[in-house]
């Protein structure tokens, strides 16, 4: 299945911590999101080499240490009045994570996950365009699918 990101919203919530996700009342959208940035991360690797019987080939095995998950950067037009934008402000000044929501067009489809905001960024771009907001969210916990039910391997 294909998912469309053209018309997603992407929401924050005013709880901070390691709660449960909030109830939908509670989450706040982030208005005039441009870019959604990447949500997965990657695995620290570490190498051993052995020498084989002829002593004179190596082999190499690898394994998996710790899972790290990327930054996510998502990329904003700057609205000072925004709800959502104020929040991500709010977030940044706080040590703790908090809850974000990503709604995909069909209102079904969905991820959700705790994150820190880690940084905030106003992008200059071209002399001709306007100016954005870039907000760094680093994921701190399980990005939950809202389709994992459905499909068990992905959990």
């Amino acid at each position: 299945m294909l998912y469309a990101t053209a018309g997603a919203q992407f929401f924050i919530a005013d709880r901070y911590g390691y709660e449960d996700v909030p109830p939908v009342s509670e989450w706040v959208e982030i208005a005039e999101t441009e870019a959604l940035g990447a949500l997965g991360g990657t695995w620290d690797m570490e190498d051993a080499k052995f020498l084989d019987g002829d002593c004179d080939l190596e082999t190499i095995d690898f394994a998996k240490i710790a899972f790290r998950p990327s930054v996510t950067q998502v990329v904003l037009g700057i609205d000072p009045e925004d709800a959502g934008q104020l929040l991500l402000w709010k977030a940044l000044r706080d040590a703790e994570p908090y809850p974000f929501r990503l709604l995909f067009p069909d209102k079904v489809t969905s991820r959700s996950w705790f994150a820190l905001v880690t940084g905030m960024s106003e992008v200059f771009d071209t002399a001709n365009n306007v100016m954005k907001l870039q907000a760094d969210l680093q994921p701190v916990s399980k990005i939950r699918r809202s389709e994992d039910e459905a499909n068990p391997w992905r959990s």
